[in-house]
């Protein structure tokens, strides 16, 4: 996809994942915000739950919104990254459906769904 490998076509492309969730999702007050960075940090490469052999090419990091409870305190908000070094690199076709992916995949595990759950949906 011309143009869609640069930051700001990149941006552009997570931002159209972003509106492709259905709008009583998108519209809960606790939704995460997204951030794309270029790579990860060293430090998720290593997650015990990261196939050996895989790039990680997103991120849900927060409390999933099944396990939060009332009297939790909270020190940083829910974020989901999306790294646009790996998707590029791991991409073999349309990189908007590959966002896609990566950003559904994301907001699963935020709304609770464990990564064999995740699997199951078909993403």
């Amino acid at each position: 996809m011309a143009g869609a490998t640069n930051s700001e076509g990149f941006e552009e492309i997570v931002e159209w994942a972003y509106s492709t969730q259905p709008q009583e999702i998108r519209e809960q007050p606790d939704f995460p915000a997204f951030k794309w960075l270029t790579s990860h940090p060293r430090t998720y490469s290593k997650r015990k739950n990261s196939p050996a052999g895989r790039e990680m090419l997103g991120c849900f990091s927060g409390v999933h919104k099944t396990q939060r409870s009332l009297n939790q305190v909270r020190i940083a908000p829910d974020l989901i990254f999306v790294f646009r070094g790996p998707i590029l690199r791991c991409s073999k076709g349309d990189l908007r459906v590959e966002v896609k992916r990566v950003v559904w995949h994301e907001v699963a595990h935020w709304l609770g769904h464990d990564e064999e759950q995740v699997k199951d949906l078909g993403l």
